[in-house]
């Protein structure tokens, strides 16, 4: 099992692409394995006949034996022993595949090594029962993707078919994390709203200025940055020894994939100003949602912040991405009546819902850290400010 992330002692075998006893020769494709919710590929070190000691869905330490390949002449010492066991009359010898009959179809549903396609594509097509060598990638280089297994899928199928959906190494992994951590701490949510009238237009301003879409959810991630700053309790974790208070304020965006979210890491957010903010987020944005992230692009991450103001959602409960301390949650921002100064207007408002662990930061602190980020959104100009 490759060592993927230093922050994660352990990760799923997701599949085998080889049978037990196959011979395989070396950079072959052998598994697809999953740490911190982000797949990588293994391939054979040296040629040989593979030996697997995993199966598929197996929770498996890093580091830790998941196969073996026994190179010709190892194989043909331990053929005799092997054959005495299993029937009277030796096997007859297997024949290493040609060039040929590797890159061959193998029929729906199996994964031939030598089509360039991501893990995730990968997993779907096994999922679909699709050949991905009927299918054209639209990714980087011509790699199969996700939506091309879709719609590869949709064209041989007159409608889907009713099933029983299998549950994801990542799904299960999102679902044992944050059910242990929810057992595990005390958590509470607090709610503000914000007037961002003015942040609404500032962001138009920089849409058009940039020529991309300025978006709420990096003035968030700024705003949160200064308010950790003056509040570093928000960002810091609990262990036995003591609470940890960050020496870096790196902060985590959610991004939701198909089968699951991801929440990849803005390092040193305190330190960039707006746009390059916007850049960050959509660039790894683009990487999650093509299977393109890297387990380092996970961790360190002190603070987290999610949006679900695209789905329509005005408020809710967003829950700790462990070991974090705190998350932040945006709803959308629409036009609302709002009392100013004694007569009712029609402002740009948005519900914050802020989650904390109350285990390390009490009811009062927390609200304090919630009214500096309200405080922030409200002014855009101390958001659109050179970082200091």
């Amino acid at each position: 099992m490759p060592r993927l992330s230093d922050e994660e002692e352990e990760g799923v075998l997701v599949t085998w692409f080889v049978q037990p006893g196959a011979t395989v020769r070396e950079g072959d494709l052998l598994a697809e394995v999953q740490v911190l919710k982000v797949s990588a590929e293994v391939v054979a070190p040296v040629s040989g006949t593979v030996e697997l000691r995993a199966q598929p869905g197996e929770v498996v330490p890093q580091g830790a034996v998941i196969a073996v390949i026994r190179e010709p002449e190892e194989a043909a010492a331990a053929q005799p022993a092997v054959v005495a066991e299993a029937a009277p009359e030796p096997a007859p010898p297997v024949e290493p595949a040609t060039g040929a009959e590797r890159a061959a179809p193998a029929g729906p549903g199996v994964v031939p090594s030598t089509i360039p396609a991501s893990p995730a594509a990968r997993r779907l097509a096994r999922e679909l029962g699709v050949d991905l060598s009927t299918v054209r990638g639209t990714g980087p280089g011509g790699q199969i993707v996700e939506e091309d297994v879709r719609r590869a899928a949709g064209a041989a199928a007159p409608g889907p078919p009713a099933r029983v959906e299998p549950i994801t190494p990542m799904r299960r992994a999102i679902a044992e994390r944050l059910h242990g951590h929810l057992a595990a701490t005390a958590q509470v949510t607090l709610t503000a709203e914000a007037d961002v009238t003015a942040l609404a237009q500032e962001l138009e301003r920089l849409s058009v200025a940039s020529g991309r879409r300025a978006s709420y959810t990096e003035a968030a991630v700024r705003a949160v940055a200064l308010a950790l700053r003056e509040h570093p309790r928000l960002g810091g974790r609990w262990t036995e020894e003591g609470i940890v208070l960050p020496d870096r304020l790196d902060v985590g965006v959610a991004v939701a994939l198909d089968d699951g979210l991801v929440v990849p890491v803005i390092r040193a957010a305190d330190t960039k100003d707006l746009g390059e903010l916007g850049r960050e987020v959509a660039e790894l944005a683009e990487r999650a949602r093509k299977g393109a992230l890297a387990p380092t692009d996970l961790e360190g991450g002190v603070f987290s912040v999610t949006n679900l103001g695209a789905y329509g959602v005005d408020a809710f409960t967003p829950l700790l991405n462990p070991p974090q301390t705190a998350i932040l949650g945006l709803g959308r921002a629409r036009p609302r009546p709002a009392a100013v100064e004694g007569r009712v207007e029609v402002r740009t408002l948005m519900v914050l819902s802020l989650t904390f662990d109350h285990r390390v930061v009490d009811g009062a602190p927390a609200a304090a850290f919630l009214r500096t980020v309200v405080s922030l959104l409200e002014a855009p100009d101390r958001l659109t400010a050179s970082p200091g």
